[in-house]
């Protein structure tokens, strides 16, 4: 397989584009009665089922490579813990530092390349990550003076989980669709989800019953599934046609949109400091996307 570093950029820009999107509409079915979890837990079921049928409909098998197993599990566990982590942090800490703590992963991503995929990315790469996730931190403007070590925790595990998803969805990838085998990954945490949902609320499923949920809620709840199967399909697709340490880099554009799509759909508004933030980051995409494409040529991935 030859890599294609133009259209993987642009698949991991598209991704991160449409997860940013997810923040604000979970949180706009959780004002309207659908809890957190119970949104995780949808999500997970719609991308499972949807992929299958795709799958099935294009005449692909549902089964993963006896070789490509380990890489399975990796994404599977990696996905789980996502999922479920990095929401939870949100409960203990600021979300804005939750966010911080979560996207060190394109950073640790191109410091790990050397050891996962055994090339060293160059010193202007991780410097212009290192100012990308500076202007990370301005961007979202977290309040530090709420610190709880259980919301630190949860979220650096979601980091070092999405490190694991990123390396792991690009070797899966080489054996299978993004089709295929992100079906089964949501199929095998389906019942995680659920029973981290039903947990939460204390043994029941608003999304089920109804009580307390706003007919909107449900307009946002499947916002939530149809934004997440499409940003799921093109991430997966992004480390289909270029190394992890290419592409990661470029998912630092998610929390930007997350913080605009907050502005305009709930009405968060934006100082000065996160528009310079928003900024460094931008900027810092565009001088990675120069560097990649032209200092860069294919290369048997």
């Amino acid at each position: 397989m030859i890599e294609r570093i133009g259209p993987g950029i642009a698949c991991a820009l598209a991704a991160a584009a449409v997860y940013g999107l997810i923040p604000s509409f979970s949180r706009a079915a959780f004002e309207n009665g659908v809890p957190s979890f119970e949104t995780t837990f949808f999500r997970t079921a719609l991308i499972a089922v949807a992929f299958a049928i795709l799958a099935i409909l294009r005449n692909q098998k549902l089964s993963i490579p006896r070789v490509a197993l380990p890489h399975f599990l990796a994404l599977a566990t990696a996905t789980g813990i996502i999922s479920i982590c990095y929401l939870a942090a949100g409960q203990y800490i600021p979300v804005g530092l939750a966010a911080i703590i979560f996207f060190t992963f394109p950073v640790l991503i191109l410091l790990t390349a050397p050891i996962a995929e055994g090339h060293a990315p160059g010193w202007k790469q991780i410097a212009v990550g290192l100012f990308a996730f500076v202007g990370l931190v301005l961007a979202t403007a977290a309040d530090f003076g709420r610190l709880d070590f259980r919301g630190i925790a949860l979220a650096g595990a979601a980091a070092i989980a999405c490190i694991v998803q990123f390396y792991s969805g690009h070797m899966i990838s080489r054996h299978t669709t993004p089709v295929v085998f992100g079906s089964l990954v949501h199929f095998a945490i389906l019942p995680a989800t659920l029973a981290v949902a039903v947990w939460v609320n204390g043994g029941t499923m608003k999304m089920f019953t109804g009580i307390g949920v706003a007919p909107i809620g449900y307009v946002f709840l499947a916002g939530v599934g149809v934004v997440y199967v499409f940003a799921y399909f093109i991430h997966m697709t992004s480390l289909r046609l270029a190394r992890a340490s290419i592409v990661a880099p470029f998912y630092n554009l998610e929390p930007m949109v997350t913080v605009g799509a907050a502005a305009l759909l709930l009405g968060e508004r934006l100082n000065v400091t996160q528009y310079l933030g928003g900024g460094m980051v931008l900027s810092a995409l565009i001088v990675s996307s120069l560097l990649d494409l032209h200092s860069r040529s294919p290369v048997p991935a």
